[in-house]
């Protein structure tokens, strides 16, 4: 049987997550690639039995990049897929969001799984009230995942397709109708609720190009291209602020640290965020590992960490 997991990760939580669950896919498999998901040819994915897709959660969805992945997948019709993710305080519309993406490639949905991950958003709160995730517990569910997938993978390519699972049901509130709420919630406090953020500036003087070119070759949409005149500055763009944070100078966006949707978001509505991991911890569904009162809604990341570059790859926040 052969196997592949394929993922994006920018901070670390979902590559820890994929680790796990390729473990768990190979002791039942016997064999299982590992890829990033820009190391992978969509076109080419014909030889694999079972697929695996990790992903964050991008506003309340899998990432642009790994939906337009899914968009190019080729030759899959038949093939077994799951997919898994990780997320901040709000990830109960990813898998009735990505499971029928799959399906419409002709691909049998096995099942979806999510776990918390701590958020490195600059306006976000430090620390994050789902800081601590993913830990060695949720590595252990991710493993235990990867191996049921496999298991069920053999059950049904033997003729029990009775095992094939539903698809998940979207929640009751649907997406749209929740941002359309909370919008009115910040309208009432004189707030303005937006997600998508963009470079609004490039400075040339502080770039290092070609010496340093670290946003062109982590952009996850390949939006940034210094290599002509002028350069090419997000576009196209998956609004995820990482050309910034990385920057070593602050050519890219500096404002951007001290002037973000989300700081606003969680000044003028943090219950948006905090009930519902409440919710999902009364559920059963979220271990909490950092106490309500220990939140930091009045310590954005950005105050503490305010020097460039504000994310050093491969160790993360600088400070």
């Amino acid at each position: 049987m052969k196997c592949i997991v394929i993922y994006f990760s920018q901070t670390g939580n979902t590559e820890k997550i994929a680790r796990a669950v390729h473990s768990g896919v190979k002791k039942a498999a016997g064999e299982c690639e590992l890829v990033k998901i820009k190391d992978v040819n969509p076109h080419r994915l014909q030889e694999y039995d079972l697929v695996g897709i990790g992903t964050p959660v991008f506003g309340y969805r899998e990432a642009p990049n790994v939906r337009d992945f899914i968009k190019n997948m080729r030759f899959v019709g038949g093939k077994h897929v799951f997919a898994f993710a990780t997320h901040g305080t709000h990830g109960e519309y990813f898998a009735s969001g990505i499971a029928p993406k799959l399906k419409r490639r002709g691909m049998v949905v096995l099942g979806v799984k999510d776990w918390y991950g701590d958020c490195f958003i600059p306006g976000a709160p430090d620390p994050y009230p789902t800081a601590g995730h993913p830990d060695e517990i949720d590595s252990r569910e991710a493993e235990d995942f990867g191996r049921k997938m496999v298991d069920l993978s053999k059950k049904i390519y033997k003729g029990h397709n009775e095992l094939i699972p539903s698809l998940p049901k979207a929640p009751k509130v649907s997406l749209k109708q929740m941002l359309e709420d909370a919008q009115k919630v910040e309208a009432a406090r004189g707030s303005v609720f937006k997600h998508q953020q963009t470079p609004k500036k490039y400075d040339p003087k502080k770039c290092l190009y070609p010496k340093c070119h670290l946003c062109m070759d982590n952009c996850p949409v390949d939006g940034i291209d210094m290599t002509v005149d002028p350069p090419i500055i997000a576009k196209p763009c998956m609004h995820c602020m990482f050309c910034a944070k990385i920057c070593p100078t602050g050519a890219m966006d500096g404002d951007f640290f001290y002037d973000t949707p989300s700081e606003k978001t969680w000044k003028s509505y943090p219950e948006f965020h905090l009930d519902a991991i409440k919710q999902a911890e009364a559920e059963g569904k979220f271990r909490r590992l950092v106490p309500e009162d220990e939140i930091g809604l009045n310590n954005p990341y950005y105050k503490t960490y305010n020097k460039h570059p504000w994310w050093i790859i491969g160790k993360g926040l600088n400070g």
